[in-house]
């Protein structure tokens, strides 16, 4: 599953880069569940064919990926934002309710939250620039 979730983050970040035939395969395998014969007999080429293209793909990313670093650098961001959800929610206990500084921070704590949401957007969100 891991390794899912990492293919479908290279995707995110990179897939853009990636030719439309590559973006086009990646998707029906990853998002949409064709398996590998179904594919090959839609693009008319043999299973053995749409197996390399995928992992040209995901290789292809992986150098992307060694270079710019834009998943290392989300992860550590969202692990973060997470933490610091985390502090902020232990801070606002031990506040008094409904004093204008807990109502700020708890402003605060929604808006880091909005951040962490951001990677569970569709990817169609995330390409459109949100």
């Amino acid at each position: 599953m891991e390794r899912l979730v990492r293919t479908g983050l290279l995707y995110d970040f990179y897939g853009g880069l990636l030719t439309d035939k590559q973006r086009k395969v990646m998707e029906l395998y990853y998002n949409e569940d064709w398996s590998l014969a179904e594919i090959a007999t839609k693009e008319a080429v043999s299973r053995q064919a749409v197996h390399d293209l995928l992992q040209r793909s995901e290789r292809l990313m992986e150098e992307y990926e060694a270079k710019l670093g834009l998943v290392k650098l989300f992860t550590k961001q969202q692990t973060i934002l997470m933490d610091i959800a985390q502090k902020l929610g232990k801070i606002i206990e031990e506040c008094e309710p409904n004093s204008p500084k807990t109502k700020l921070l708890y402003e605060i704590k929604e808006q880091i939250e909005q951040l962490i949401e951001l990677e569970t957007l569709e990817e169609g969100e995330i390409k459109d620039g949100i």
